[in-house]
């Protein structure tokens, strides 16, 4: 975030001498080359929307939540845009945007209004201990008041991002985060960075299984064995275990014998637009 900002209007827009402004700060940059350009134009033309992918309870298939999930009308694939973004070094201000617009397209949607499903939106750790945050989370609380305790920010896996996961400030940006009515989940936990020990550190409310672990389950008596070993520590902990990624029957089957919770995946709901 740069140090000279001026807090605007909640509009974007982008003005001759490169002011661009997200979420009420007015940011200054110069226009480097073409591919920033495409970038910012990607929201100036609102050519960036979200899909909802149902969370489902197993076995019964009753509907828990949704996971908001960026796209693009140009195609452009979601992990190029944010890897774009982090290039450009606007990744803080592609990750609120996309925050923001998730909420308001969820809660804001006569859809959902007046049901009780839990909203999950990805986050980077470097948006949590950005200085900039608090205020947006202040902002998000004002106009979200009533859904605060519908909203959860699942925590984005990235390499790049690994030594953030030990810094201080992002323990207690999550605590904080909590302290404000905020849901926490840990997501792909069994690839990427998560371990066990950030696990037990963050104590989130939601645990994430990696996909990985859905395909073929019913054939692999070793990832059942897995599934089993997060079964029963979530039912310790007071975490709730999603398994993500089940795109087959006998996995869905599979995996609500071991006693999965919830269940996210091609075969419980594919990613779409909320239908009015």
């Amino acid at each position: 975030m740069p140090k000279d900002y001026d807090y605007g209007s909640w509009v974007t827009e982008m003005d001759a001498g490169g002011l661009l402004l997200y979420f009420g700060v007015a940011l200054s940059f110069e226009r480097k080359d073409e591919s920033m350009e495409n970038h910012t134009n990607l929201i100036e033309n609102n050519q960036l929307y979200h899909v909802f992918q149902p969370l489902r309870r197993l076995p019964e298939q009753g509907k828990f939540g949704y996971e908001a999930l960026i796209r693009s009308t140009t195609g452009i694939d979601p992990d190029a845009l944010f890897q774009g973004a982090v290039e450009q070094n606007r990744l803080y201000q592609l990750d609120t945007w996309s925050i923001d617009h998730a909420l308001s397209s969820f809660f804001f949607s006569p859809v959902t209004q007046e049901e009780d499903e839990l909203l999950f939106v990805n986050i980077f750790p470097s948006t949590i201990i950005a200085d900039a945050f608090p205020l947006f989370v202040n902002d998000v609380r004002r106009r979200f008041r009533s859904f605060v305790h519908r909203i959860v920010l699942e925590i984005n896996e990235s390499i790049t991002e690994e030594p953030i996961w030990n810094n201080p400030v992002f323990n207690q940006g999550i605590k904080n985060l909590r302290d404000k009515g905020f849901l926490i989940a840990l997501d792909d936990v069994g690839e990427g960075t998560t371990t066990f020990r950030k696990i037990v550190e963050i104590s989130p409310d939601f645990i994430k299984i990696d996909r990985y672990f859905s395909k073929e389950l019913s054939l692999c008596k070793k990832k059942q064995k897995v599934i089993r070993l997060f079964v029963d520590y979530c039912g310790y902990a007071e975490s709730i275990l999603v398994l993500e990624g089940i795109e087959r029957e006998e996995d869905f089957i599979c995996a609500s014998c071991l006693g999965v919770p919830i269940g996210q995946g091609y075969y419980l709901g594919k990613p779409d637009r909320l239908n009015v």
